[in-house]
């Protein structure tokens, strides 16, 4: 089963102010200039029943680069290389481009990748200990609200809640930090045999999520 993505924290007793989280946050992911993990999925319905489970490895690079790979049940790949995001999937032999500025614009997970983003300001945080919550204002946001949260300053979690009330939560292992990642890691190109459909024209302003 896939899920259409790009259509993914508690210590304190009291959540910290909005703008101080904000702040809070932004100085977390200055720090995280590079990110490598392997995770385990697991995507609820909004009736807390289980939909989905799958394995694969997130990879980030700043400023914008982000590759999300699924190896099971259902292999697929997300790369974005900063102009780009190319979604691939190989049980059809298909991968899709589409503009990353316009795709990513109303998704937080743009934060991730740019924590300089001018996009802040479309985006409420709010955060309890260690664990933030970030909740764009647009309502056309495929993604309602990001949640992230850390131990000490290792990112150990994601849950993305969609408009369809599905929640899918990544929990990270063998986690690396600032080790530095090969650029080749985020450069695309179409298989032999697949077929590519650009609809880098189209404003689709949703990002595909393996």
């Amino acid at each position: 089963m896939k899920k259409i993505f790009l259509s993914s924290l508690c210590v304190l007793a009291f959540p910290v102010l909005a703008n101080d989280a904000a702040d809070s946050l932004k100085s977390r992911l200055h720090e995280l200039q590079s990110f490598q993990a392997n995770f385990s999925q697991q995507v609820v319905d909004g009736q807390g029943q289980q939909v989905q489970e799958a394995t694969g490895k997130l990879q980030l690079l700043q400023p914008n680069k982000l590759r999300w790979e699924l190896f099971s049940p259902d292999e697929s790949l997300l790369i974005a290389d900063g102009q780009t995001v190319w979604h691939v999937d190989p049980f059809v032999e298909q991968a899709i481009a589409m503009d990353q500025q316009a795709t990513v614009a109303d998704n937080p997970l743009i934060l991730l990748a740019q924590p300089d983003s001018q996009h802040w300001q479309d985006f409420s945080v709010t955060a309890e200990g260690t664990s933030y919550q970030i909740r764009s204002h647009s309502e056309d946001s495929q993604i309602e609200t990001l949640t992230l949260r850390f131990e000490g300053q290792t990112l150990v979690s994601l849950s993305l809640l969609d408009r369809q009330q599905q929640t899918s939560t990544l929990d990270f292992s063998d986690i690396q930090q600032n080790k530095g990642l090969p650029d080749a890691l985020f450069i695309f190109t179409l298989p032999e045999g697949f077929e590519l459909d650009d609809q880098r024209q189209v404003q689709t302003g949703s990002l595909p999520k393996p």
